[in-house]
């Protein structure tokens, strides 16, 4: 709605000003009142969204008179390093007097904002949250009104503060380990690049190869699905040029990667050097191994969840590292790369 704004400690008053309403009607049109017009609620309750109006006075509340329950709001709890984070967070939270509630959105923006919306009614402390590609406008303005902390992505319209991974320095490593390994045809496969974890592994890869002159276009951006990266790696490696390596950009892709890889019976590193991303226990059980991008999941997850406590408790930030706070990975080399062999 022109003219409408989203700001913190958003009250009736204020949605009534903004629309040029009594206090009266807009109280009545956001409880559905039965002599309120349908156009009227309806302009009331899009206003409300816009502002980021919390019912029942919550939002104003919320700094001085929290529950003791900070959410985590993630995308996949299928996902190793989520399931990991989640219990360092619960641990932490649990070890000062806090509990944790977990949000699992499946990307899904709508289910992001039902979950934040009731975090904030029910006076969470806190949120850590993985936004998803296109947070509602309401999601963006409820996060001003919490302390939250953004987790592996940062999402350019929302304040919060961002713990994230260096990952152009984590795919740079990974191309470079492989161009140095004599490869040249590298394909890459990642997520979209409409999330900024997604656009900055892709520019770490190709940073890697426009350096080393070689052609960086391989490559296949989606979401972060099985699914998606089954079908790109099979329409790679099924092509009449298949490349000689391969890196994938996350660790659902690395799943759906392998599974392409197998249904084309084809090996690792036999007939293509794979490199994935992350690193649960059974990557080592992969042949030799499986050379990953491995983050940092203990100092990340132990890192967020005390940078939100101390915001809680309007301590200073844990030292060490500058907004956004941006934790290197590690390339874990194992039996899934090799020099090439024409």
């Amino acid at each position: 709605m022109a003219g409408i704004v989203a700001r913190t400690n958003v009250t009736i008053k204020d949605i009534a000003t903004a629309l040029g309403m009594s206090h009266t009607t807009v109280s009545r049109a956001l409880a559905d009142h039965p002599k309120i017009s349908a156009a009227t609620k309806a302009s009331v309750r899009e206003a409300a969204r816009g502002m980021g109006y919390v019912p029942n006075g919550t939002a104003q509340n919320m700094r001085t008179a929290h529950s003791p329950v900070i959410g985590l709001i993630v995308p996949d709890i299928q996902n190793d390093f989520y399931a990991a984070t989640a219990k360092i967070v619960a641990d932490a939270a649990v070890a000062r007097g806090f509990q944790l509630a977990l949000s699992i959105t499946e990307d899904n923006p709508e289910r992001e904002l039902n979950d934040l919306r009731a975090f904030v009614v029910s006076r969470a402390a806190g949120v850590i949250i993985t936004p998803t590609v296109s947070p509602k406008a309401e999601t963006v303005a409820l996060l001003k009104n919490i302390h939250a902390i953004q987790l592996i992505r940062q999402h350019a319209a929302m304040e919060a503060e961002a713990v994230v991974i260096d990952e152009r320095a984590a795919t740079r490593a990974a191309a470079e380990h492989l161009i140095n390994y004599g490869h040249r045809r590298i394909a890459y496969v990642g997520t979209t690049t409409d999330l900024s974890c997604g656009e900055d592994r892709l520019e770490g890869f190709q940073g890697a190869m426009r350096d080393a002159g070689l052609d960086a276009s391989l490559t296949a951006v989606g979401p972060p699905r099985v699914e998606f990266a089954h079908r790109a790696v099979h329409g790679m490696m099924g092509g009449a040029k298949p490349p000689s390596a391969l890196i994938v950009g996350s660790s659902r892709l690395t799943v759906g990667a392998l599974k392409a890889l197998r249904g084309l019976g084809l090996a690792c590193p036999r007939d293509v050097s794979v490199v994935g991303y992350g690193d649960p226990d059974w990557f080592e059980l992969i042949g030799e191994g499986l050379t990953t991008v491995a983050p940092p999941v203990y100092p990340m997850g132990a890192y967020t969840i005390n940078l939100l406590l101390a915001r809680i408790h309007g301590e200073s930030e844990p030292a060490g590292h500058a907004w956004p706070s941006r934790f290197p990975a590690t390339l874990t080399i194992r039996g899934s790369t090799r020099p090439y062999a024409p």
